[in-house]
């Protein structure tokens, strides 16, 4: 007989689903009158897994085996022409525990781009979403309970006046909804305007003076602010290096006080042949709703400090990402690295944290891979914060036999090792399992 608990647990499943669901309904009412079908690509895939973990709920004191059963499912779009560039890419994941040492969950991730060109090269109407499964509290164990689903949609219209050859005036409004699956405390809007001047410097470089302006509301009634930022940005795109880099000023302004600062953000990529890297520095005002905007490339920055309080807050961001290709005939080589600070205006929850990854793939055959994977996380809290200072290590193996074109299997075993200040925050965990896909 289903109890309370499974109730709460299909109840906030479903809702998961509904609010999915009504984002994948939006992207499709807007595009699905200009796309050609002859002209889009689309990829299913379809999975299945069981995994056993020696600590389910990561604990030093009390560590429970679990077999974890999981259901997998993909979806892809692609369009390319006319007057309509699409790009959706979602995936969701559906994890029962056997022994009930937490509850059952579904997590559900992914990226959505809708590019609708009203009118040539002057007026744009795009709507974008971003889900990402994040960690609440970064101070609690990364477990199934400490983690939701964080979406982000923003429709917007963009209108491009060209004064001259080389100089252009954007303007942009837009209209952003974040919502949480799993609790409304950080659920928010924002309605917002930017102006930018853009000119020519010749084939290769622009520069640009912008200005933006969001009003933020949240769903509590409580914490709602102004934002402002003035920026001068310069931009290049060479044969294989691109980089862009913008310095300014940014303010919040709320009832409680006013908070400003620098602003700086920095972009460059560069491919050379069989490597290339990724660069990303950002140093802004951001709050506790939006964090990081789903914006992490690396795919290391998924911890936040705060689940249940609202604050507006500095964050300092480097990413740095590295793939190389000519190790071996067969070989790939990835490594990144990750550097956040959190300075809080209100809350003590002020953050430094450092992680690092590398991994290594080898393609033995047509149908047979192997990739090794090194962790590296530090955290550590400002401030004379309660919270205990931890660093994680983990380590994992997995092979990749590929049974036909669209059925393929992967082995994998994974162990993971934290060292906190206070030992009860210590613990280790071994895992390993099996899982089955197909791409239709």
């Amino acid at each position: 007989m289903p109890t309370k608990k499974d109730d709460r647990v299909m109840k906030i499943n479903n809702q998961k689903m509904a609010s999915f669901l009504r984002s994948i309904l939006a992207v499709l009412v807007l595009s699905l009158p200009a796309l050609q079908v002859s002209a889009l690509e689309t990829t299913i895939d379809l999975g299945a897994g069981l995994e056993h973990t020696s600590n389910s709920l990561k604990s030093s004191t009390s560590e429970r085996s679990e077999l974890e059963q999981k259901i997998l499912a993909g979806f892809g779009l692609n369009h390319q022409g006319g007057s309509v560039v699409a790009e959706i890419d979602y995936r969701a994941e559906f994890t029962a525990y056997d022994k009930d040492t937490q509850s059952d969950e579904t997590a559900i991730t992914g990226d959505a781009s809708i590019v609708y060109e009203q009118i040539d090269q002057q007026l744009y109407w795009t709507l974008e979403n971003s889900r990402r499964n994040v960690v609440r509290d970064r101070a609690l164990t990364n477990i199934e309970e400490n983690r939701e689903d964080r979406s982000i949609t923003t429709i917007s219209p963009e209108l491009i006046l060209r004064l001259s050859a080389a100089d252009a005036i954007n303007m942009r409004l837009s209209y952003s909804d974040i919502s949480y699956d799993d609790d409304d405390q950080q659920d928010s809007n924002r309605a917002g305007a930017s102006a930018s001047w853009q000119r020519s410097l010749s084939k290769v470089d622009t520069v640009s003076l912008n200005i933006d302006y969001q009003d933020v509301s949240f769903d509590t009634g409580n914490n709602d602010y102004e934002y402002y930022r003035a920026t001068i940005g310069y931009s290049a795109a060479l044969s294989r290096l691109s980089y862009s880099i913008n310095i300014g000023y940014n303010e919040s302004q709320r009832e409680s006080g006013n908070t400003n600062g620098n602003y700086f953000q920095a972009e460059s990529s560069y491919q050379d042949g069989s490597s290339n890297w990724r660069l990303s520095a950002l140093q802004e005002l951001t709050d506790t709703s939006m964090g990081d905007g789903n914006g992490d490339f690396t795919g290391l920055s998924d911890f936040n400090s705060s689940s249940l309080e609202v604050d507006v807050f500095e964050r300092t961001n480097v990413e740095l990402e590295y793939n190389n290709s000519a190790l071996c005939g067969a070989c790939l080589f990835s490594a990144a690295v990750l550097f956040t600070a959190e300075d809080y205006e209100e809350l003590n929850d002020d953050t430094d944290e450092v992680a690092f990854r590398t991994s290594l793939s080898y393609q033995i055959s047509r149908l047979l891979s192997l990739r090794g994977l090194l962790g590296y996380r530090d955290i550590s809290f400002k401030n004379d914060n309660a919270r205990d200072d931890y660093s994680i290590v983990n380590a994992g193996f997995s092979v990749n036999q590929s049974l036909t074109r669209q059925f393929s299997m992967v082995y994998s075993l994974a162990y993971e090792e934290r060292d906190s200040s206070v030992a009860s925050g210590d613990y280790d965990e071994w895992r390993g399992g099996i899982r089955i896909a197909y791409v239709f």
